[in-house]
C-alpha cells in the first residue's frame, strides 16, 4: 500500500506525469496505433493525460456526468481513430504542453515541456503524417526509423529532467494564448506541406523544409512587428491599447476625461458630459448615472440589455444593444472607475471652493467686527469723557468731542463701505502727518512719540485697526497691578514710516507669542483674531505686522513696511 501511494503520488507530479504520458504515446506508435496493443496504449496515454493536464486538478473527484462524457469521448476516439485525428490530438496536445511551459518562470522548470513538445512535434511531422500522406515507402520507413530512435531518447530526457526538477503544478492558469500560437503554428506547417506536395507535386521532406522554412519567416516578421526595435512603438503596444479601450484608445479616453473635468463647471456637469462621450463606445445606446445622495440623469435610449456598475457614491447604467463579453464588462468597469475618481475630485475641489468661500465670509466678518469693537470702545471713551468732563471743563470737552466725532464717523462710514463689497480691500493712503495728528488726538492715556515726516503717505484705515487692536490687547491685560502703560512711538526704517506700540505689562506666552499673526490663540479675552486679520490685511498691502519685544515690563507690536533687509554697507 506504501508503494502504490508514492507511486500515485509521483505520477500526479507534472514533470512525470508528462513522461509517463509520452512514454505510453511512443509505445503505440511503436506497436501500431491502429492495433489493439497500440488502441490499448493510446488509451493509457490518454489517462495519463488527464493526471498531468493543467486545467482541472488530479486530486478532483469526478461525477457521474463527467466520468460518463469521457467514457462516450474515448469511445469516439477510438471508433474515429486515424492518421487525421491522431495528427490533430498530437498537435492540440503540443499546444497545452507550450501553455504549461509559458506559466514556468525559471528555464530549468520548462525543460521537461520544451523536450516534449520537441517530442510531439517530431512524431507529428516524421510519424503520423507520413503515415497517410502519399509518401516515398523509402522515405517513409526512414523517417519512422529516425523518429522511434529520437523519440525513446527524448522520453528518456524528459524523465531525467523531471527527477532533477519536480515542479509541481502553481496556482497560475495555462498560458491559452501561448497554446493557440503554438497550435496555429504546427498546424499550419502541417497544412503548408500538404499544399505543396498536392498543388506542386513537391515530395513530402522537400514541401516540410519549405514550410518550415516559410512559417519561420513569417512568425520572424511577426515577432519583429510585434516588438520591433530602435525605440518604435510595435504591434503590441498599438494592440493593448486597443484591448483596453474597445476602439478608443486608453489615453485619449483619459484625456477626453480629463478635458471635460477641467471645462465642467459643476460635477453633475461633467457627468452629463462624460455621459454623451460614453455613447461612442461601441454598442452602447444609452448611459444612466446616479449619484449618492446627489443628481442623477441620462441620455441616449434605452437598449435592450443593462449593465450597472457601481463605484464609490456614482453608479452607471450603461444601455446597450446586445449582450457584452466579459472583456468588454472589464473595460467598462475600469472606464467607470476613472470617471468615479474624477467626479469625486471634481466634488472635492467644489467642497474646496465653498470652504474658500466661506472662509472669506468669516474673515471679513471677523475684521468688521473688530472695527466696530473699536469703534464702540472709542464711542464710549467719548461719553466717558462727556459725563465726567463738562462739570469740571465744559470748554475743553467740547472741543474734545468735536475734535473726535469727525474722525468717528469717517471710520464707520469706512466701516459701512467694506459691509457693502466686502471683497474690496482698503488701500486709500493719507498723510502720514495728517494721521498721525489725528491719532495723538483721539487717543487718551497713552503717550505717542516722534514726529511725522512730510511727503509720506500710510493705509491709514491699517494703521488705525494696528493700534486699536494693540490698545485693546494693552487693556486686556489689567490685573492686580492695574492697567500697564501703552506708548505709540513713530519712526522712520529704511526710508518708510513704521509705527511700535509697546506696554510695561507682563510677556506673553513662549507658545501663544509663535502664532499670534500666524493662526487664532485662545486667551481669556477671545481667541486673538483682530491682531491676525491685521497681520492678513498687512501682508496683502506690502506691510506686515511682528513682535520685536517679548519680556516682562517690555511687550511690543511693529508694523512696518515689507521688503528684503539688506547689509548695511
Amino acid at each position: 500500500m506504501f508503494e502504490w501511494r508514492v507511486w500515485r503520488d509521483a505520477a500526479r507530479m507534472p514533470g512525470y506525469a508528462l513522461a509517463i504520458m509520452l512514454a505510453c504515446l511512443q509505445m503505440a506508435m511503436v506497436a501500431g496505433f491502429e492495433g489493439m496493443i497500440g488502441r490499448m496504449l493510446l488509451t493509457a496515454h490518454l489517462g495519463a493525460f488527464l493526471l498531468w493536464q493543467p486545467v482541472v486538478s488530479s486530486e478532483r473527484r469526478i461525477e457521474a456526468v463527467p466520468l460518463l462524457l469521457m467514457a462516450l469521448g474515448l469511445a469516439a476516439f477510438q471508433w474515429l481513430l486515424g492518421w487525421i485525428s491522431l495528427a490533430v490530438w498530437i498537435g492540440m496536445l503540443a499546444g497545452l504542453v507550450v501553455a504549461q511551459a509559458a506559466t514556468r518562470s525559471a528555464r530549468r522548470d520548462r525543460l521537461p515541456e520544451l523536450l516534449g513538445f520537441g517530442y510531439l512535434v517530431l512524431v507529428l511531422f516524421a510519424w503520423v503524417v507520413p503515415s497517410g500522406a502519399p509518401t516515398d515507402p523509402d522515405v517513409r520507413r526512414l523517417l519512422e526509423r529516425a523518429a522511434c530512435n529520437a523519440g525513446y531518447v527524448a522520453v528518456v530526457l524528459v524523465a531525467i529532467a523531471a527527477v532533477a526538477k519536480r515542479v509541481r503544478r502553481g496556482p497560475a492558469l495555462p498560458d491559452f494564448a501561448a497554446a493557440a500560437s503554438a497550435v496555429l503554428s504546427v498546424g499550419t506547417i502541417v497544412l503548408t506541406a500538404l499544399a505543396f506536395m498536392f498543388l506542386g507535386g513537391e515530395p513530402y521532406e522537400r514541401a516540410l523544409l519549405k514550410s518550415v522554412a516559410s512559417v519561420a519567416a513569417v512568425l520572424l516578421l511577426l515577432g519583429w512587428l510585434w516588438n520591433p526595435r530602435g525605440g518604435y512603438a510595435g504591434m503590441a503596444l498599438l494592440l493593448s491599447r486597443r484591448a483596453l479601450a474597445g476602439g478608443l484608445p486608453l489615453e485619449e479616453w483619459l484625456a477626453e476625461v480629463a478635458e471635460e473635468a477641467r471645462r465642467a463647471s459643476s460635477a453633475d456637469a461633467f457627468l452629463a458630459a462624460t455621459g454623451q462621450r460614453m455613447l461612442d463606445l461601441p454598442d452602447v445606446a444609452g448611459v444612466q448615472w446616479r449619484v449618492a445622495g446627489g443628481a442623477a440623469g441620462q441620455c441616449g435610449k434605452t437598449g435592450r440589455q443593462q449593465t450597472r456598475i457601481a463605484h464609490g457614491d456614482l453608479e452607471v447604467v450603461l444601455q446597450t444593444r446586445g449582450s457584452a463579453d466579459a472583456v468588454t464588462l472589464w473595460r467598462w468597469d475600469l472606464m467607470v472607475k476613472i470617471l468615479a475618481e474624477f467626479h469625486r475630485a471634481r466634488r472635492q475641489a467644489s467642497d474646496l471652493a465653498e470652504i474658500g468661500y466661506l472662509r472669506a465670509i468669516h474673515e471679513t466678518g471677523a475684521r468688521l467686527t473688530h472695527d466696530v469693537k473699536n469703534l464702540l470702545q472709542s464711542f464710549e471713551a467719548i461719553l466717558f469723557a462727556a459725563e465726567v468732563g463738562f462739570g469740571r471743563d465744559p470748554e475743553g470737552t467740547r472741543a474734545l468731542i468735536q475734535r473726535q466725532l469727525p474722525a468717528l464717523a469717517a471710520r464707520l462710514k469706512l466701516t459701512l463701505e467694506k459691509l457693502r463689497q466686502p471683497g474690496l480691500e482698503e488701500c486709500a493712503q493719507e498723510s502720514l502727518a495728517a494721521w498721525w495728528a489725528q491719532l495723538r488726538a483721539r487717543l487718551h492715556g497713552v503717550r505717542c512719540e516722534g514726529e511725522a515726516g512730510q511727503g509720506q503717505f500710510v493705509p491709514a484705515g491699517l494703521f488705525d485697526r494696528f493700534v486699536d487692536n494693540c490698545i485693546q490687547n494693552v487693556r486686556d491685560k489689567a490685573g492686580a497691578r492695574g492697567v500697564p502703560q501703552a506708548c505709540v512711538t513713530l519712526f522712520e526704517q529704511r526710508g518708510h514710516p513704521a509705527v511700535r506700540v509697546s506696554d510695561d505689562g507682563a510677556a506673553i506666552a513662549p507658545e501663544r507669542a509663535a502664532r499670534l499673526t500666524r493662526e487664532t490663540v485662545s486667551s481669556e479675552a477671545g481667541l486673538g483674531v483682530g491682531l491676525l486679520q491685521v497681520a492678513r490685511e498687512a501682508t496683502l498691502m506690502g506691510w506686515r505686522v511682528r513682535l520685536v519685544e517679548n519680556r516682562d515690563g517690555a511687550v511690543s507690536f511693529q508694523i512696518e513696511r515689507d521688503q528684503p533687509e539688506t547689509d548695511a554697507t
